[in-house]
């Protein structure tokens, strides 16, 4: 993240400003779970990447800040919803925001059981809606620009990006529900390219129309890369779900093995199960998507999505490899510009397992 640091400085500060912000504002349940998600921090891949083509197109970061704390407050948005979809317990080592909400409901309350759980539920959904609200919100303090442009920011916020991440996130909860034979790759290629490649196709391409100081739908260089980073949101993805069953719980934040308990699915699953014989396929789905599995059975599953690794990175650095072609026909105002964009989209796959 060294090429990225100097944004990161920035993106720290902000958010940090904007918890003081909320705290009178959010109740005290709602701020807590907020907080828990803002301040457990993460790359801040999101909003450093907006930070970082406004620059490179000859942009002043400091102006494009509020857009920056925005989309990460929309980020974190997703994944409180997102935890409370998928059941996880635990987000970057801290209880994620349901289990956060039924604790306080346990503890301030002295709710028990299904009730506390159920109360957890609506007050991480209730979080995650306040920092919807003020990511759309902190856009409308951009500085410097002309109501077109920050209006272009905000439309395309509050339309295009929320209506395909909402679209992708569907699209995976269905496929869960999917027999494996009925979910192909095309399905899963456009339920990331929803539910990943949405949110950072928008942070590169309204930090470029910022830098550039147009309305967003008529910059072609923010449109250029748009597609760049949703390029590099499909890498992501798959390196995330390479991570997710084969990675170092401690660095990776969520529990190992979850995606198996879940049949989540994915890209790596569906090359694995392409190399399975008949046996080993009807073994493997018997395993996959239960949640009363042993651990020689957990093992027996990464066993056979083991097969589809090298797929799943062939795919991966296919993703990157056009990203960096779509950079190679861009001008910027310098070298360094372009090469932490190189950067950035090299870290996608570079993350250890």
């Amino acid at each position: 993240m060294d090429y990225l640091k100097k944004y990161l400085d920035l993106v720290e500060r902000g958010m940090a400003e904007e918890l003081t912000a909320m705290s009178g504002v959010a109740s005290p349940h709602l701020y807590s779970i907020v907080k828990q998600y803002l301040e457990a921090g993460g790359k801040r891949l999101r909003p450093c990447l907006l930070l970082a083509c406004c620059e490179a197109v000859g942009g002043d970061v400091k102006s494009a800040l509020p857009a920056a704390i925005a989309v990460e407050m929309y980020h974190n948005w997703t994944l409180i919803h997102d935890d409370v979809i998928d059941h996880d317990d635990f987000r970057r080592g801290r209880a994620t925001g349901h289990r956060l909400g039924a604790s306080l409901g346990t503890k301030d309350l002295g709710l028990e059981g299904d009730v506390a759980d159920d109360y957890g539920k609506n007050a991480a959904i209730l979080a995650g809606d306040v920092l919807q609200a003020r990511a759309t919100e902190k856009l409308f303090e951009l500085q410097g620009f002309s109501d077109a442009v920050v209006l272009s920011v905000v439309r395309e916020m509050t339309g295009r990006l929320t209506v395909d991440l909402l679209n992708g996130e569907q699209l995976d909860v269905e496929m869960s529900h999917l027999p494996f034979e009925k979910v192909d790759e095309s399905m899963i290629s456009k339920m990331m390219l929803g539910k990943t490649s949405a949110l950072l196709r928008y942070c590169a391409s309204a930090g470029a129309a910022l830098g550039c100081g147009e309305p967003l739908e008529s910059c072609g260089i923010a449109r250029d890369l748009g597609e760049f980073a949703a390029l590099c949101g499909l890498a992501f993805q798959l390196k995330d779900d390479l991570l997710g069953i084969f990675g170092d719980e401690r660095r990776f934040g969520k529990p190992i093995g979850s995606d198996i308990r879940e049949g989540k699915r994915t890209l790596l699953a569906c090359q694995a199960l392409a190399r399975c014989d008949g046996k080993e396929r009807e073994r493997f789905l018997q395993i996959y998507g239960s949640n009363d599995i042993s651990e020689a059975e957990l093992e027996l599953a990464r066993k056979f999505l083991s097969r589809g690794v090298e797929a799943t990175q062939e795919t991966m650095e296919s993703c990157v490899s056009q990203a960096l072609e779509i950079l190679e026909k861009l001008e910027f105002p310098s070298d360094s510009a372009r090469g932490k964009l190189v950067a950035f989209a090299e870290s996608m796959v570079a993350r250890d397992l």
